[in-house]
């Protein structure tokens, strides 16, 4: 079983996930402990090493950012989410952009929501083992196409992709030419425009919200990259449905 700790300097936040057990445990998650003071917290994460830490972003003493910060230095990290408003964009953006976050929840979060990430995390834990060199390439691209999809929000870059999975960053260009017949970037920005159309059309977040969930902290470039894809921004995209 997969454990994770939970973080809030509310604690009615923290009996509501705490209320959720249940939903942990059929996600393949036990919850291994729960704290609102991020200082105590800090070393109870360090003492019991969860393989996840849900964290509110805004708090006294010590924010999620800074709780993950850290970290930096540990040899154990756990997989940090953050879970909070939307007027904490600024500290949404060094979560994802310089720290490599995973996943980013607004409150309140729906029973729906946290089985979604908590299926997705448990397969980021769970996963086999990278990839070798004597595994043939279209496995290779196969996990790598996997892991984008999983995880479309991460800063992913060719030396972030080539860590994970052991391969050197020529053999990713090559991997995506070969049979994709097009670019490590110019793929994961279709996924994640595709990811965002979808969004838009199915629920009502706000579009700097889906711009988040899909990898970009800058609001601006999200609507130019998605009018540069889709010939028209987010909202006129949106407006479009409505007047259907």
């Amino acid at each position: 079983m997969n454990t994770v700790y939970l973080v809030d300097d509310d604690q009615l936040i923290l009996d509501h996930f705490i209320m959720k057990r249940g939903l942990f445990a059929e996600c393949g998650f036990e919850i291994c402990g729960a704290q609102t003071n991020p200082l105590t917290a800090l070393e109870e994460i360090k003492e019991n090493r969860p393989n996840v830490v849900l964290s509110d972003l805004k708090m006294p003493d010590l924010s999620g950012v800074g709780l993950v910060e850290a970290f930096s230095e540990e040899m154990f990290k756990p997989i940090f989410v953050m879970i909070s408003a939307y007027t904490d964009f600024a500290d949404v953006r060094k979560f994802f952009a310089e720290l490599g976050g995973i996943d980013y929840l607004i409150k309140p979060v729906a029973d729906s929501e946290l089985a979604d990430l908590l299926g997705r995390l448990s397969k980021r834990i769970n996963r086999s083992p990278p990839v070798t060199v004597t595994e043939t390439a279209s496995r290779q691209l196969n996990e790598i196409l996997q892991f984008l999809k999983e995880y479309p929000a991460m800063n992913h870059s060719l030396d972030s992709i080539g860590e994970q999975f052991a391969i050197n960053t020529t053999q990713i260009c090559n991997l995506f030419a070969k049979h994709l017949n097009t670019t490590f970037r110019s793929y994961l920005t279709t996924l994640r425009m595709t990811l965002a159309e979808q969004l838009l059309r199915t629920t009502d977040r706000s579009i700097k919200e889906i711009g988040i969930s899909c990898g970009y902290t800058n609001y601006f470039y999200f609507t130019q990259v998605y009018d540069k894809t889709h010939g028209q921004t987010p909202t006129e995209y949106r407006r479009a449905l409505h007047e259907q």
